[in-house]
């Protein structure tokens, strides 16, 4: 196994990859960065394009044999990933935080456009889609995607987003199903004209407005719109051709945090139409 041994925080491959910590940098570079084994193994068995991988020194001299067998595996996953050894000090300014990942990728993140996202689509199954509207917080768009996966959820929608999809926050608090469930990211009008024309029944989720979610019938083909975190949807995703539901609540509060929203909202769809 050939590798690359970086020892000082200064050096510009490090630097370089450190800078895709930023938004502007990631969308100047077309590049990502994937925080730990775990997620590095869902991208890789979702085929994603790992180019470089940062690993602990103790893992390529075998002073942790679990990490030479772990960088084995992925390079027999891509063989032509660029591996580079960090020193203690190198390996500390390239995590995230006060976390301890011994495995950080540099990675090309999969298209998102509605075109790529259709044909990894399971079409022989009932349809359950997930539309995200303007989310602001990527940890939240991040654990919504995690419960679209969970649920069996067919593909999820990214409407208008105000934070970026690709925020290392939101892959981390996706458990890496950003990888691996279909993902499009799109204008309001453009995901509507997409859904109405596949004959899926829109149901957006408001503040005590319209029909209790479980007072529905749902169809086979069923799509979720959760709004803003702050502002809801407001007078989006409104009309004849979208039903409002709601989930009533029985405390002080009027709303529930919209990854808890999303996550209940189609387990109820699940729940009646059997997993998609």
């Amino acid at each position: 196994m050939r590798y690359e041994v970086i020892t000082s925080p200064n050096n510009p491959r490090l630097k370089r990859a450190m800078s895709l910590r930023e938004a502007k940098h990631r969308k100047r570079e077309g590049l990502i960065l994937i925080d730990g084994p775990g997620l590095i193994d869902r991208a890789l068995m979702a085929g994603i394009d790992c180019q470089e991988l940062y690993v602990n020194q103790n893992w390529v001299e075998g002073l942790d044999p679990h990490g030479l067998e772990r960088i084995q595996t992925w390079l027999d996953a891509s063989p032509d990933m660029h591996i580079v050894a960090l020193g203690p000090a190198a390996m500390a300014k390239l995590r995230y935080g006060d976390r301890e990942d011994d495995a950080i990728a540099v990675a090309v993140p999969p298209d998102t456009s509605l075109s790529a996202a259709s044909q990894r689509m399971d079409s022989e199954r009932p349809q359950l889609f997930l539309v995200l509207d303007r989310m602001e917080k990527p940890g939240n768009l991040g654990a919504m995607v995690r419960s679209a996966d969970a649920s069996g959820a067919t593909a999820v929608f990214i409407s208008d987003p105000i934070c970026e999809l690709w925020n290392p926050n939101a892959i981390r608090s996706s458990l890496g199903t950003l990888f691996t469930i279909p993902i499009a990211v799109g204008s309001e009008s453009e995901l509507f004209g997409w859904l109405k024309e596949r004959d899926a029944t829109i149901y957006a989720a408001r503040v005590d407005q319209g029909t209790p979610y479980t007072a529905v019938t749902y169809p086979a083909s069923v799509a979720i719109v959760i709004g803003n975190e702050a502002a809801g949807l407001q007078e989006r995703w409104h009309g004849p051709e979208v039903q409002n539901i709601f989930i009533p609540m029985h405390g002080q509060i009027d709303s529930l945090n919209a990854s808890v929203c999303s996550a209940v909202m189609m387990f109820e769809v699940v729940r009646q139409n059997g997993s998609p």
